[in-house]
């Protein structure tokens, strides 16, 4: 069977089992990409089970909270706004509160069990998670938007002009003094 397998590897470019073994895993094995690997995994299960959201959408999530930020910063020098050191800690500080409001709500609705009334039940909690993590998304990219318009991209400012009106049907959008 050995004798079998390594002439199909021999086929393919290997002279061996163990050298198709070191071209397809060596890399893989080593300490330092092992760890990191781990250290990713973790990160992406953490995702999905505390937060509730796939690593992928988490991610998205992250870069837009950055491009929120870098380009209100955009925005502000180019208003001649003097930049403070202080508020660089701020996107890291929203992205913590972000990201535990939204764990903790995750945490209600999927961990407390819901009883049934009249053969039906509603998990207000999971409706609420949906909503805020909706509403902290569509928060976000108005702000992008904004801060876009305020670059002087003006086919942005139409869109925030366009989506801040349906909004303001149903919230109190107020702007910050």
């Amino acid at each position: 069977m050995k004798n079998l397998l390594n002439i199909f590897i021999k086929d393919f470019g290997f002279g061996s089992l163990s050298e198709l073994y070191k071209s397809s895993f060596g890399l893989a094995l080593k300490k330092p990409v092992l760890l990191f690997s781990l250290s990713l995994a973790s990160l992406g299960s953490m995702c999905e089970d505390f937060i509730g959201l796939d690593p992928l959408v988490y991610s998205s999530f992250i870069i837009l909270l950055f491009l929120e930020f870098f380009t209100g910063i955009k925005a502000s020098i180019k208003e001649g706004v003097k930049l403070q050191s202080k508020r660089f800690g701020r996107v890291i500080l929203k992205l913590m509160i972000y990201t535990i409001i939204i764990g903790i709500i995750n945490i209600f609705s999927t961990r407390i069990e819901v009883p049934k009334a009249f053969g039906f039940s509603v998990n207000i909690y999971s409706l609420i998670y949906y909503a805020v993590l909706n509403l902290i998304i569509i928060q976000l990219i108005l702000s992008v938007f904004e801060n876009l318009s305020r670059l002087g991209f003006e086919e942005t400012n139409k869109i925030y002009k366009a989506i801040s009106k349906i909004l303001k049907k149903y919230l109190d959008l107020k702007q910050e003094e």
